[in-house]
């Protein structure tokens, strides 16, 4: 029902309809027919007249009432009016509400996609740096393993340097030893130059000069030269870790004509005097045979110069080296 329609109806009540006026019409008709009818008592009289003035009382506090009645329902008409106001507002407020929640939603869902994917774009970066991170960690332990085997390997090669240095020095000392027993036990020959020995680290060379160990165009060794040769083999037959080259050297003069048929050239000449002092040298001396080895360089490796006599004498030598076995 609209608001207007129910004021009126509240605060217009008509009097004729009110249950005061019917009981009051009511007690004067009945005053009125007993005093025509003049059969109404003294008593009867004021008793009407008192339950008049009760009823008179009644209804004006009836109207009291219906005043009071009247202004609460404006009061609460008012407050049906304000509750219908914020009614209104607080469906105009949960309008804007709902719209804001969908905004929000709809900012909520936005955000939630691109987290979304950032996420699923983090956890494929997570699972390839796992996966990088489970490859270098696979990696770390095969480098350490080959780290541990590189330094077993220093530790080894440290080892063998140290052991190698010491065999050196064992060696430089035996070549020392070597040199020092040639010295003195060809102390005479090599003041007299026919014998030259040189050490250098742990390489050991005797020069024996031609006039010493063969006769002029022979490859047979002088008593002399087999005393020389068994000397020197006797303290060399001791150094069993290297072997015995035997080199044989001549001058740059051509072989005389009366010996070509036998020794055609220096080639012949230089080798077949190296080849008889290893023969010597295995079965007077007795060193083993795959102990020695021989050489022939003609008169291509000089050590004096072949254009006077003193430098050509030089240069027809044998000379024995010591060599690493494995030469």
């Amino acid at each position: 029902m609209p608001e207007t329609t129910a004021r009126k109806n509240n605060n217009h009540v008509p009097f004729n309809n009110h249950p005061t006026f019917t009981t009051v019409t009511k007690i004067v008709m009945l005053c009125l027919l007993c005093f025509l009818s003049n059969c109404v008592s003294k008593d009867a009289y004021q008793s009407a007249v008192n339950q008049s003035a009760d009823l008179s009382l009644e209804m004006a506090q009836q109207r009291l009432q219906l005043a009071q009645l009247q202004n609460d329902i404006k009061n609460l008409n008012n407050q049906l009016a304000e509750c219908a106001g914020a009614k209104a507002n607080l469906e105009q407020q949960a309008l804007e509400a709902s719209a804001e929640v969908e905004r929000q939603a709809n900012i909520y869902r936005v955000r939630q996609a691109k987290n979304k994917q950032q996420q699923n774009k983090l956890q494929q970066k997570i699972q390839t740096i796992e996966h990088e991170l489970q490859r270098t960690l696979e990696r770390y332990k095969q480098l350490e393993i080959l780290n541990d085997k590189q330094n077993n390997t220093i530790v080894e090669l440290e080892n063998n340097l140290q052991r190698e240095q010491i065999a050196r020095q064992a060696r430089i000392a035996k070549i020392a030893s070597t040199y020092k027993k040639l010295v003195e036990s060809l102390e005479n020959e090599i003041h007299s130059g026919e014998v030259t020995i040189s050490k250098l680290k742990n390489r050991l060379s005797v020069n024996l000069v031609q006039e010493i160990l063969f006769p002029s165009g022979s490859a047979l060794l002088s008593s002399t030269g087999e005393k020389v040769i068994r000397q020197v083999g006797d303290i060399l037959k001791g150094i069993e870790d290297k072997n015995i080259r035997v080199e044989g050297h001549s001058d740059n003069l051509k072989i005389r004509p009366s010996l070509q048929q036998k020794f055609p050239s220096n080639w012949e000449l230089s080798a077949a005097r190296a080849a008889t002092v290893v023969r010597f040298l295995q079965k007077e001396v007795g060193i083993p045979g795959k102990k020695l080895a021989i050489g022939a360089y003609s008169s291509y490796r000089p050590i004096a110069n072949n254009s006077t006599p003193e430098g050509r004498a030089k240069n027809r030598r044998i000379q024995i080296v010591l060599v690493p076995l494995d030469m």
